[in-house]
């Protein structure tokens, strides 16, 4: 069971008022009285709203947005639709919370408000902590903490928004199994918070570093901090954060096998996040008491939580075995009622039968006496065969309870393997801080649709050369990303063993190679194990570029006009008339503010929109064009938005990768 750890949100509204008539308030609000007077109102209920409830308040900060986005009164909207992602996360509704925080973000750029930019970065990062998407948590936590530090050397917000930032790293960390960043960063914020007199953060913090202290089994630490944290959160009257706190400690009585306490605590955590709709807490309350159920050997209760929590994540539970069970037990009572109903209908005709034999003799009495003893044989026989097929249900029953355990135990070693894998194939990509030396105005977009990703690019400086790539190998997700690994390997080899700078002649090499290794000929054809791939070198002294392609093309835009320069069409490792075919060269003479960009097929293959059909070059093309005169973050930042306004419900189609340089 995985351990509830806080995140930090940004709240923006700072309001404090004592003694709040709420009717008043609304009765403002009903008014006729000035937009501006409307939405401070609103957002006052939201801090005093009298249920304590996020669904109230998400109505309240609705009726805000329209007021204000009807006014465009972009500082609102900034608040407002922070506020709302807020508040959507907390009821477990990502999409809606991952829109408001987009809303929030492009209403802060136009602001060029950089504090609510950090903030807006920070809360995608804790959507991404939600998805179980840790890799790309930190790096979102991690700018906003870059930010949120330049921002504070200018003199714009505090120590608190480092602080939680500092928070929100380490728990991107723990997730990663990189418990000792976490505890560093746990302490960092630890520290400024108790600075700074941050009473709900220590709590926070508290609680976390609890939590490490339970993965490493120190349960006697664990139950300290823990218990630290609960007292300061009661202490606040912070309800929801009491829930956790509650599982929390709940969780480690678990893991000491003491199920009386445990089981008292999850009920407790229970209660309130029933009382206030915390969904995720529910869920952690209700696998904890599934598990303590389970140690007790109570399958009956056991069973029952575990539906409870299925209900809430429908993940590993097997659906159509379920509802087979539930056919065949509605099937059942039905039969079983239809049964019942004739057998009355049967007893009522033989009353009728026996009452006018009173009247016609003896001999009628006889024969509705036979009938009588016949039907009850009937009525026996039939309930012998309705006894026997409860038992054969309930067998089954403990045959598929047994078949679900089994697959859930499956499921968790298969997804554990692939995290791990995920966590070597990030390790061959080339770290931020070396992107960021060798080409300071560049972003990389990279988004795999699976944990692991067919995707990958590839930066290293050669000489005078800085060389850089962006490919994509056949298939995604475990088998792309094998491909990867070999794919970077070769270009490795090619440029530090081999010593080749040039684009084409690389490209030639790992042709060669990619299908010596894989034991490839013409008969099994390199088509179904290659890559698509673009490879730039950039010339730092003679500002000369050097392209060649398989494939993915070249985009360059200087003065608003696009220069392109396509690829060759074949993969790396085709065969033609029993040889490999080589690659073309391609240079170009660079100037200064020229934008380069290469890329994969993912993002323009995306589904989506109205008609859900592909997104297309051609306006991916479009998309570029209106934002290449941009900084390179916020190209990154709208390239990001679009795609998700693009794709909204829709599954990611595949593994997506932009690369853009500025010269």
């Amino acid at each position: 069971m995985r351990i509830r750890l806080f995140t930090l949100f940004l709240i923006l509204t700072n309001l404090v008022f004592a003694q709040i008539n709420i009717d008043s308030i609304r009765s403002i609000v009903s008014s006729n009285v000035s937009d501006t007077v409307k939405i401070k109102n609103l957002l006052l209920l939201t801090e005093y709203c009298q249920d304590n409830s996020n669904n109230k308040c998400v109505e309240y900060l609705n009726q805000a947005f329209a007021i204000a986005k009807k006014s465009d009164y972009k500082k609102y909207i900034s608040e407002i639709s922070n506020q709302l992602g807020r508040n959507y996360y907390y009821l477990g509704d990502y999409k809606r919370a991952v829109k408001n925080f987009l809303i929030s973000l492009e209403a802060n750029e136009s602001l060029k408000d950089e504090v609510g930019i950090a903030s807006c970065l920070n809360n995608i990062g804790s959507i991404y902590i939600g998805q179980e998407d840790y890799g790309k948590a930190l790096e979102y936590h991690l700018k906003a903490l870059n930010l949120r530090q330049e921002n504070f050397k200018k003199g714009l917000g505090d120590e608190n928004d480092i602080a939680m930032s500092y928070g929100n790293i380490g728990q991107a960390y723990f997730y990663l199994n990189n418990l000792v960043k976490a505890m560093e960063y746990y302490n960092k914020s630890l520290k400024i918070s108790e600075n700074i007199g941050n009473k709900e953060r220590v709590a926070l913090m508290l609680n976390n570093i609890g939590s490490i202290y339970g993965q490493q089994k120190d349960y006697e630490n664990a139950l300290l901090y823990y218990t630290r944290s609960l007292q300061i959160q009661r202490q606040l009257n912070d309800k929801q954060n009491v829930a956790m706190a509650l599982n929390n400690i709940a969780s480690v009585y678990l893991a000491k096998l003491d199920y009386v306490n445990a089981i008292k605590l999850f009920n407790q955590g229970l209660d309130l996040s029933k009382q206030n709709g915390y969904l995720d807490d529910l869920k952690t309350s209700y696998e904890g008491l599934n598990s303590c159920y389970v140690g007790l050997n109570d399958y009956k209760n056991a069973h029952t939580y575990l539906s409870l929590f299925h209900s809430i994540k429908d993940s590993i539970y097997n659906t159509e075995n379920s509802s087979q069970l539930n056919e065949m037990l509605t099937k059942f009572d039905t039969n079983s009622k239809e049964q019942e109903i004739q057998l009355l209908q049967k007893d009522q005709q033989i009353h009728k039968y026996f009452r006018n034999s009173l009247i016609v003799g003896f001999i009628l009495i006889f024969i509705l006496a036979l009938l009588l003893f016949s039907r009850n044989k009937v009525k026996q026989r039939a309930n012998n065969e309705l006894a026997k097929k409860n038992s054969y249900i309930e067998e089954k029953n403990e045959h598929i309870q047994l078949q679900h355990k089994q697959l859930e135990y499956k499921n968790k070693e298969i997804t554990d393997s692939i995290q791990y894998a995920k966590n070597l194939q990030l390790a061959i990509l080339p770290p931020d801080n070396q992107i960021k030396r060798l080409l300071p105005d560049s972003f990389v977009l990279y988004k795999p649709k699976d944990i692991v990703s067919g995707d990958f690019y590839w930066v290293e400086e050669w000489g005078s050369q800085i060389l850089v790539a962006a490919a994509d190998c056949t298939g995604h997700g475990v088998p792309g990303a094998f491909m990867s690994i070999l794919g970077n390997n070769l270009l490795q080899q090619a440029v530090f063993h081999f010593g080749l700078e040039k684009p084409f002649l690389i490209l030639n090499n790992i042709n060669k190679n990619i299908s010596r290794m894989l034991h490839q000929s013409q008969d099994t054809s390199s088509v179904k194990d290659g890559m698509d791939i673009a490879l730039i070198s950039i010339d730092k002294t003679k500002n000369i570029l050097e392209f060649a392609g398989a494939f993915n093309p070249l985009w360059i835009f200087r003065n608003a006009a696009l220069i392109e320069i396509k690829g060759d069409k074949h993969p790396v490792g085709a065969f033609i008339d029993e040889e490999l075919k080589p690659f073309n060269h391609h240079e170009f003479k660079l100037q200064k503010d020229d934008v380069i960009y290469i890329f994969t097929d993912g993002y323009a293959d995306q589904f989506g929109g109205i008609n859900k059909k592909k997104f297309m070059v051609k306006k991916l093309k479009e998309l570029i064009h209106s934002i290449h005169q941009l900084p390179m973050q916020g190209q990154e930042s709208e390239l990001l938005k679009q795609h998700i306004l693009w794709k909204e419900e829709v599954e990611q189609t595949d593994d997506i990768l932009i690369i853009g340089i500025k010269i």
